[in-house]
């Protein structure tokens, strides 16, 4: 809006990538906004908007008002045998109206970004966990052992929210050990307070299964485990049994061995609580996968990857997942609000409830625009630790529909 006066908003929340990061700073003129001061590249990326005119909603990619495109969806859920409610990239508020357009229509409830979630499930049904929150990493962890390529990518202030310069409990001489890949610059600088150590390994699961029985007190047959000496492992169980808080810590979705990864740290982390402090943080929740998938358990008493058939729920986390539910789908309900995460192929019918700088391959059958929490409409997601709830606020006066008020009319007809 030319003219527009410019406002700065302070301490605004995140809801993108699941760390919750409630520092930011955001300049808004009319509808135009961009993310100021510390402020990670996907946030920046995912914040940002012109002040130009909204996408409008369409049927077989022809324009259409927004009550016509929701009659339209309407009858495709009413006509559907076997629909999938996929992406789920929205706040609890759209989640809750997803479900119970599941419980009206019937269909498969899965987010997009929810096979690292499974991947530690299957890990955690086998053995169980202990695990922490963000705070007790921040304030006591005096060692932080990361599995796998260098989580800063995904989450680009991770280190900085998990080793601050003053934490309220850890001692001095903190230390940070990279199992697998090296640290990133970006890991290096948010580190540079703490001692940074890098131990290559092309097998992090055999390295800490071998991990675990050094610190539990026998020796494994074999000189080299996953690439590391068993003396450097030797050492660095040293190091684990004496840390007075040690945390284990991956990305299960970035590992093709992920529930292995995630079992063996849990064995690592049981071994260590004999005489000492020690969990796990597993890394995760983009796009409110966690809040989506507490709703599930609240509602439904099953996590994602469940099916609605006839007031009855089933799950199944091989068989209703994204790639195998869309085998015997007929129409496919795609919701991303976060962020303009594209369906994926499907020769059936698709209704989108989608970012609105969405780019289809091929128009869906409905597309509806909606807006983005903690952007267009306030909001609530959970951290990736699950602890928290984190309210978003709106920046700007919405002129598209949530995805709460979008389903809701879809609902109606």
């Amino acid at each position: 809006m030319a003219g527009a006066a410019s406002e700065t908003i302070h301490d605004v929340v995140c809801g993108f990538c699941g760390l919750g990061c409630d520092d930011l700073s955001v300049e808004v003129e009319g509808r135009a906004i961009r993310a100021a001061g510390t402020v990670c590249p996907e946030a920046a990326r995912l914040l940002r908007r012109l002040d130009v005119a909204d996408r409008a909603a369409s049927i077989a990619g022809s324009p259409a008002g927004f009550e016509e495109a929701a009659a339209a969806a309407h009858r495709l859920l009413a006509e559907a045998r076997s629909p999938l409610i996929g992406g789920l990239g929205t706040d609890m508020a759209g989640a809750g109206a997803l479900v119970d357009l599941a419980t009206r229509f019937g269909g498969v409830l899965d987010h997009y970004a929810s096979e690292g979630l499974f991947r530690n499930y299957a890990a955690a049904q086998r053995t169980g966990w202990l695990s922490v929150t963000l705070a007790e990493v921040r304030n006591r962890c005096d060692l932080l052992l990361v599995v796998g390529e260098d989580p800063g990518a995904t989450w680009g202030r991770l280190f900085e929210r998990l080793f601050p310069a003053t934490p309220l409990f850890a001692d001095a001489g903190r230390k940070v050990v990279f199992l697998g890949g090296g640290p990133g610059d970006k890991a290096k600088a948010q580190l540079s307070g703490a001692a940074v150590v890098h131990h290559a390994s092309d097998d992090p699961v055999a390295a800490l299964e071998a991990l675990a029985s050094l610190v539990a007190g026998r020796t494994p047959p074999g000189e080299s485990f996953g690439g590391i000496s068993g003396e450097t492992l030797a050492s660095l169980a040293g190091e684990l049994r004496a840390a007075r808080y040690a945390v284990v810590t991956w990305n299960a979705a970035d590992l093709g061995d992920g529930d292995l990864v995630a079992e063996r740290a849990t064995g690592l982390v049981d071994a260590l609580n004999v005489t000492t402090r020690a969990g796990v943080f597993p890394l995760g929740g983009r796009d409110n996968l966690i809040g989506v998938n507490q709703l599930m358990l609240w509602r439904l008493g099953y996590p994602l990857r469940t099916a609605v058939r006839g007031q009855a729920s089933t799950h199944d986390g091989a068989l209703f997942s994204t790639a195998s539910a869309l085998a015997d789908a007929d129409l496919l309900v795609w919701v991303s609000a976060f962020r303009p995460e594209p369906p994926p192929d499907f020769a059936g019918k698709v209704i989108a409830l989608a970012h609105p700088e969405t780019v289809f391959e091929k128009e869906p059958d409905v597309l509806i625009p909606v807006g983005t929490p903690g952007v267009d409409h306030a909001g609530t997601v959970f951290r990736m630790d699950s602890i928290v709830s984190l309210p978003l606020g709106a920046l700007r006066v919405a002129t598209l529909p949530g995805v709460a008020e979008a389903v809701r009319r879809i609902a109606e007809g």
